[in-house]
C-alpha cells in the first residue's frame, strides 16, 4: 500500500487556529497536569505553567503491513471487516485508536468513528472521524485537536483533507501556544491550504485573535510549514514616545506613537533574502529601509539602505528653528562583508554612511546605522599561510559629530599595505619578528592651515629580536627592537614651511628592555577554605633613546591610557608617528588566590614606573620638552583588584594614584569599579563608577532586574553625572535634566502563553538635549514579538540580561 505520511502533512497544522474549550480532549493527547508529572519534569517546569505535555512513545513497524487488535471483530467477504471496542491500529509509525474500524481491503478505505487517537512522532490528534484510504492516500478529519508536543502547540480544525499530491486543506481552523483551557492569543482561518512538498502554507482570511477578539485582520498569509524561510509578512514593531524635551520628562508629556515598521521578509534563494521595511518615526515620515543578505562562494554579508525622500523636520522655518531644521532628503548605506578566496586569502568590508551629521540621531531605533562618532568605510584583503601575512586595507571615515573639530577628525588611509613574518614565540631559544608598513595618509583639509593641513605617505620597518627564558618559578625576557620610518608630505603651506617643516623625513628609533618576574606560591587557609596564593614580583628595564620627532605629523597616533598593564609596556604612544624616549624601570607586584578547583577567586596587582631621564618627546606636532622643565620622577601608581567574593558576586576596581598631587589637586586621577550579581534564577545586579579627573567625569550607574517569582519581574537603569560641579552649573544642568544621562524602569509579566514589558526610557543626545519614549512589548510565545525591541536595550544596559531565561520553549 502505498500510505503518504500523514503525520508529517498534519505538523503543518501548527499553524492553523479554533478554540478548545475544555481540557479533556487534550489528556488524550498527553496533556499531564504539573502535579502528574513526574518529579525531574515538574522541577524544570516554570511555576506559571499547570502542566506540560509528554511526547509519546511510539514503536515503528519497518514493513508497510497493518497490525489491528480489537475487542470484536467481524469479516464479511468482498465487504472487508468491522472492528469495535478498543480498537487499536499500527502501521510503520502511526497509531491509531477508536471505538469502531470499518475496513474494506479491497478499496483501502478506512473509516474510523468515536473517541478516535492519532499519533505519530511528531503529531496527535483527536477527532470525531477519520476517513482514509490507505491505496490512494486521501483522508478526511473532521473536528480534530492537534497536539504538536515539543513545539508545545494544539489547536484546532472542523475538517482536513488531505490530497494524495500531499496537500492538506483545513477549514475554520486555529493555533496558539496558549495551555488548554487558557485561551489567551490564537490566529484562525477560515482555510489553510498546505504544501508539504514546498514547505509552505496560505491562510486565506487569517485574524489574530486576544480572547478570542480580533485584533489583526491577514487577508492573505503566507507561512512556512517546515525548516525553510518563506516569503511574507514578519511581526510589527511599535513604539511609543513622549516628545517632551523639557527638563522633565513629564513636564507637558504627549505620548504618541513613536515608531511603527511592518517588515516583509523575500526568501529569495536557499542563500539569499531580503527584508523591506516601510518605517513610520513621527516628525519625520516613512523611511523605507532595505536588507539584502548573501552567502555564496566568495562569503557572506549584508547590504542596508534606508531613505526618506522628504523629512516633515525640514518643513521647519531654518532661521527661526535652525537648531531642528533638518534637510528634506535623508539616507543611510551599509555594507559589512566577510569572506575567503582560497586557501590562504580573505576579504572583508565594513562601510557605513549617512546623509548628514543628525542621522543617527533622528533614526538610532532604526537599527542600520549604530551610534559613533566616526562611522568607518573599511576594505581589507589579506594572505596568511602561517608564516607571512600580508593585509592591503582601504579605510576612510565619515565623521558625524559636530563637536569634533576639522583638525582632530580622523585621517583616511588610501591605502594601507602590512607585511608581517609570523613566528610563534618559543622558550630557551632565539626568536624574531618582522614587519613593514606603507600607508598613504589623506583627508579632507579645505579651511586649514599649518601641519593640520598636511598629508602624505610613511613607511615603517620593524625588527623585534628575542630570547626568553621561563622556568616555573619565574621568567626573563630580553628583547630589543628596530624601527625606521620614511615620510613624505604633500600640502604644505606657507605656515608649515615657515615652522621647519619639510617634504621628506625620516626617523630611526630603538627600544631595548629586559622583562622579568618571579613566583612565590604557599597554601593559606582563610574563611575555612584552602587557597593557594601566588605573590608575584615584577621587574622590567626600558631604554629608548631621545629622537626628535617634532617635525612629524599626528597620522594615527595618540598617548596609551594609563593603567597597570600599561606599566610594562616601554612606548607611551600608539601608533607609527611617536616613539617617546625612556630611561625607566617598572615596578609591579601581583598577588592571586586560586581554590582548590583552580578558579581564581582574588588578584591584586599594584606598580608604578620611575624614571631615569626625563621625557622630550612629546604628543603634539612641534613640541618638544625643554631641558629646564621640572619633570615627575614617577608615573602615578596603578592599582587593579578583581574579586569573586561569593557565589555569582564578582567585583573589580582600577585606580591611577598621583602620588605627587599637591593639596589644591585631585589625587585619583582616573578610576573605575563594578559591582554585579546575577543568580541561577536571573536576579541581576551591577553598580559602576567612572572617574577621569582630566575630561571632569565623573559618573556613577546603578541597573537591576528583578524576578519576583516566575511571572512578575521588574527593572531599571540609571547613569548619573556627579561632577561637582559649581552650584550655577549644577543648576543649570538640573533645569534641563542633564545629570540623569541615561535611565530606564520598567515591569514584565508572563505566563506559559505571552509575555509583555512596559518600558519607560530616557537618554542624553548628542547636542545635550533629551530623549524620553515609553516602549510596549508583547512576545507571543510560539509566534513572535510584537511592539518596540526593548529587550535590544535591556541586554545594552543591564549587565547579563541577554543570558536570562524566558521559559520560551
Amino acid at each position: 500500500m502505498n500510505m503518504p505520511r500523514l503525520g508529517l502533512l498534519l505538523l503543518a497544522a501548527v499553524n492553523l487556529p479554533v478554540w478548545a474549550n475544555a481540557i479533556a480532549p487534550y489528556e488524550q493527547l498527553n496533556w499531564v497536569l504539573r502535579e502528574q508529572l513526574p518529579a525531574e519534569h515538574q522541577a524544570r517546569l516554570p511555576s506559571f505553567c499547570s502542566g506540560d505535555y509528554l511526547e509519546p512513545t511510539l514503536s515503528v513497524r519497518t514493513d508497510n503491513a497493518i497490525d489491528v487488535t480489537s475487542k470484536q471483530a467481524q469479516f464479511t467477504e468482498q465487504q472487508g471487516a468491522t472492528f469495535s471496542g478498543d480498537v487499536k491500529l499500527h502501521q510503520q509509525d502511526k497509531h491509531i485508536s477508536a471505538n469502531q474500524l470499518q475496513y474494506n481491503q479491497q478499496t483501502g478505505n478506512a473509516q474510523f468513528e468515536g473517541q478516535i487517537v492519532f499519533q505519530d512522532k511528531q503529531i496527535s490528534m483527536f477527532a470525531d472521524e477519520l476517513s482514509y484510504n490507505s491505496q490512494t492516500g486521501q483522508s478526511e478529519l473532521n473536528n480534530a485537536h492537534y497536539v504538536i508536543a515539543p513545539l508545545h502547540m494544539r489547536g484546532t480544525a472542523n475538517s482536513i483533507t488531505i490530497q494524495q499530491d500531499q496537500q492538506a486543506n483545513l477549514s475554520q481552523a486555529t493555533y496558539t501556544f496558549c495551555e488548554p483551557g487558557h485561551n489567551d492569543w490564537d490566529i484562525k482561518a477560515s482555510e489553510i491550504n498546505l504544501n508539504q512538498q514546498e514547505g509552505y502554507g496560505e491562510a486565506y482570511h487569517g485574524r489574530l485573535r486576544i480572547k478570542e477578539i480580533p485584533v489583526m485582520y491577514l487577508p492573505y498569509y503566507r507561512f512556512p510549514i517546515g525548516p525553510d524561510r518563506l516569503t511574507g509578512f514578519l511581526n510589527p514593531e511599535i513604539s511609543l514616545s513622549a516628545s517632551s524635551k523639557k527638563g522633565s520628562p513629564f513636564e507637558d508629556v504627549n505620548v504618541t506613537v513613536n515608531q511603527f515598521a511592518t517588515p516583509f521578509y523575500f526568501n529569495i534563494a536557499s542563500n539569499y533574502d531580503d527584508t523591506f521595511t516601510p518605517r513610520y518615526i513621527k516628525d519625520h515620515g516613512v523611511l523605507a529601509e532595505n536588507e539584502f543578505r548573501y552567502l555564496n562562494v566568495l562569503g557572506e554579508g549584508a547590504l542596508s539602505m534606508s531613505y526618506l525622500g522628504n523629512d516633515d523636520a525640514s518643513k521647519l522655518d531654518p532661521i527661526t528653528e535652525v537648531d531642528d531644521y533638518r534637510q528634506p532628503e535623508r539616507w543611510s548605506k551599509s555594507l559589512h562583508h566577510t569572506g575567503t578566496v582560497g586557501q590562504h586569502w580573505s576579504n572583508r568590508i565594513a562601510y557605513d554612511e549617512v546623509s548628514d551629521l543628525n542621522y543617527v540621531d533622528d533614526f538610532r531605533r532604526a537599527g542600520l546605522i549604530n551610534r559613533a562618532s566616526h562611522l568607518k568605510q573599511n576594505a581589507e584583503a589579506e594572505y596568511n599561510n602561517g608564516q607571512w601575512q600580508l593585509l592591503t586595507r582601504l579605510e576612510r571615515y565619515q565623521t558625524i559629530d559636530e563637536n569634533i573639530a576639522d583638525s582632530a577628525k580622523p585621517f583616511h588611509r588610501l591605502p594601507q599595505v602590512q607585511l608581517k613574518r609570523i613566528n610563534p614565540i618559543s622558550i630557551d631559544t632565539f626568536n624574531y619578528e618582522f614587519s613593514a608598513e606603507a600607508t598613504r595618509f589623506t583627508r579632507d583639509n579645505n579651511g586649514l592651515t599649518g601641519v593640520s593641513k598636511m598629508d602624505g605617505e610613511r613607511l615603517h620597518t620593524d625588527l623585534v629580536l628575542n630570547y626568553p627564558f621561563e622556568t616555573n618559578w619565574g621568567f626573563i625576557k630580553p628583547s630589543i627592537e628596530l624601527m625606521h620610518t620614511q615620510y613624505s608630505f604633500q600640502n604644505l603651506d606657507t605656515t608649515a614651511q615657515l615652522n621647519g617643516y619639510q617634504t621628506e623625513v625620516d626617523r630611526s628609533v630603538s627600544i631595548s628592555q629586559i622583562d622579568s618576574g618571579l613566583y612565590f606560591e604557599r597554601n593559606v587557609q582563610l574563611f575555612s577554605q584552602s587557597f593557594l596564593q601566588t605573590l608575584e614580583p615584577r621587574l622590567m628595564l626600558a631604554y629608548i633613546p631621545y629622537v626628535d620627532q617634532s617635525q612629524i605629523p599626528l597620522f594615527d597616533t595618540t598617548q596609551t591610557s594609563f593603567s597597570y598593564s600599561q606599566l610594562f609596556n616601554p612606548n607611551r604612544f600608539t601608533g607609527h608617528d611617536r616613539v617617546g624616549d625612556t630611561k625607566q624601570i617598572s615596578l609591579g607586584l601581583t598577588t592571586r588566590f586560586m581554590n582548590d578547583t583552580g578558579l581564581e577567586v582574588f588578584r591584586a596587582s599594584i606598580g608604578q614606573v620611575h624614571y631615569l631621564a626625563d621625557r622630550k618627546v612629546e604628543l603634539a606636532p612641534g613640541d618638544t620638552t625643554l631641558e629646564d622643565t621640572d619633570l615627575l620622577d614617577s608615573s602615578a601608581l596603578g592599582a587593579e583588584m578583581q574579586w569573586l567574593f561569593a557565589n555569582n558576586w564578582r567585583s573589580r576596581i582600577d585606580i591611577q594614584y598621583n602620588t605627587h598631587a599637591t593639596n589644591q589637586e585631585e589625587p585619583i586621577e582616573k578610576a573605575s569599579a563594578q559591582l554585579n550579581y546575577k543568580s541561577e534564577h536571573d536576579f541581576m545586579f551591577d553598580m559602576n563608577f567612572s572617574h577621569v579627573e582630566a575630561t571632569k567625569q565623573k559618573q556613577v550607574g546603578i541597573a537591576f532586574f528583578v524576578p519576583l517569582n516566575d511571572s512578575w519581574a521588574f527593572y531599571a537603569q540609571k547613569k548619573h553625572d556627579i561632577w561637582p560641579y559649581t552650584e550655577a552649573d549644577k543648576q543649570a544642568k538640573e533645569d534641563d535634566n542633564l545629570l540623569n544621562i541615561e535611565g530606564l524602569v520598567g515591569i514584565e509579566y508572563q505566563n506559559c502563553c505571552w509575555r509583555a514589558q512596559f518600558t519607560y526610557e530616557e537618554h542624553t543626545l548628542s547636542d545635550s538635549t533629551k530623549d524620553y519614549q515609553f516602549l510596549m512589548q508583547i512576545h507571543l510565545k510560539g509566534l513572535g514579538i510584537l511592539g518596540s525591541d526593548s529587550e535590544s536595550i535591556l541586554s545594552d544596559r543591564i549587565y547579563g540580561y541577554d543570558q536570562r531565561t524566558i521559559h520560551d520553549y
